[in-house]
């Protein structure tokens, strides 16, 4: 049975994907800048832009009753502090 499954890099020539695989000079397409879009009230270094998991520091004022949009953050006061 072993030798009836060929190993992956053998697969990959037969089918013709062996240089597909290997190339790793493909660039990224670039991503533009993420902006937070709430704040920790008790520590206004830590924010969180809205994607991914919820920070450490949202969890527990969610089960304590928050909602996620007491920490929104006032576009006024952001471009306040861009101002500054």
């Amino acid at each position: 049975m072993r030798s009836a499954i060929a190993p992956l890099p053998g697969a990959q020539r037969l089918i013709g994907l062996a240089d597909e695989a290997t190339r790793f000079d493909r660039k990224r397409r670039p991503y533009p800048p993420v902006r937070p879009r709430y704040r920790n009230p008790k520590n206004p270094a830590e924010t969180w832009s809205g994607r991914g998991r919820l920070p450490r520091w949202l969890r527990p004022q969610l089960r304590g009753g928050g909602k996620l949009d007491d920490f929104l953050i006032d576009q006024a006061s952001v471009q306040k502090r861009q101002t500054n």
